[in-house]
């Protein structure tokens, strides 16, 4: 009689731990991935608020102004009113800057998460920043932009909550990309958290011709820049900001021969 073959092979328990260990290593492969992904994109935007900063300084030296910010319905330019702009909080007015970059079809510039990156402008001195010639017409002892930074939210919507530290303030206009979370905390977190006090104060309408959505958009003079936590269950933050000093501004206005 023929003696029978023995196969060797891998038992089920041996394949089930061989699956495990490439599961284990695979997960590892993808968070490192997601968070590279993640961290390249932050960077991107971080570049990207840079330059649209520069732009802002730059029409300000050429117009002696600061451009308004745009709407859903204002084709990525900036929608001005009488005697001042049509909204304080709005979006980069892209077009009217000549902006590179991937827009909306609302016009609106997008961030590396293709949202649409948030401008506010400050209003004090009878919108002087926003009327050619009314910077220098004020003066520059006189000037006083009243937007502010805080390092966490505040319920006044003017000054830093008590206790709060006071990143920046009498600042001229700020930037703000909301994150890879973009518009979809609106309605999973309480508005006076640090990310809804940057934009989930008001709402901007929505365009019919274009994307038709809303937007969410703040309300106030106060805006929050603390630690970034991407975690959710720590509370996520990772908004990202950017802004002038108005000394700035005023040095390059000044050197333009705009002011004093």
């Amino acid at each position: 009689m023929k003696k029978a073959t023995q196969q060797s092979g891998f038992t089920l328990i041996e394949l089930a731990i061989v699956l495990v260990i490439i599961g284990v290593l695979m997960g590892g492969f993808l968070l490192t991935l997601s968070s590279r992904i993640e961290q390249s994109r932050r960077e991107a935007t971080r570049a990207q608020l840079a330059d649209i900063k520069a732009a802002l300084l730059g029409f300000a030296t050429r117009y002696q102004y600061l451009p308004c910010p745009t709407t859903p319905n204002g084709g990525g330019r900036e929608q001005r009113a009488a005697g001042g702009c049509s909204v304080q909080h709005g979006f980069v007015p892209g077009r009217t800057l000549g902006l590179p970059g991937h827009y909306n079809r609302d016009g609106l510039l997008l961030d590396s998460w293709n949202n649409p990156i948030r401008y506010s402008i400050s209003t004090a001195n009878g919108n002087a920043l926003v009327n050619a010639g009314q910077m220098r017409a004020v003066g520059l002892d006189a000037l006083a932009p009243d937007l502010r930074i805080c390092d966490r939210a505040s319920t006044s919507g003017a000054t830093c909550a008590g206790g709060a530290i006071t990143v920046a303030q009498g600042l001229p206009f700020v930037l703000l990309s909301l994150g890879q979370d973009g518009s979809n905390f609106v309605g999973l977190i309480n508005p006076n958290t640090d990310e809804g006090e940057n934009a989930a104060e008001a709402t901007a309408a929505a365009n019919a011709a274009g994307e038709n959505r809303a937007y969410s958009v703040a309300a106030d003079r106060v805006f929050v820049l603390t630690t970034y936590r991407g975690d959710v269950a720590a509370g996520r933050f990772d908004d990202m900001l950017d802004w002038a000093s108005p000394f700035v501004l005023y040095s390059r206005m000044i050197e333009a021969g705009r002011l004093p």
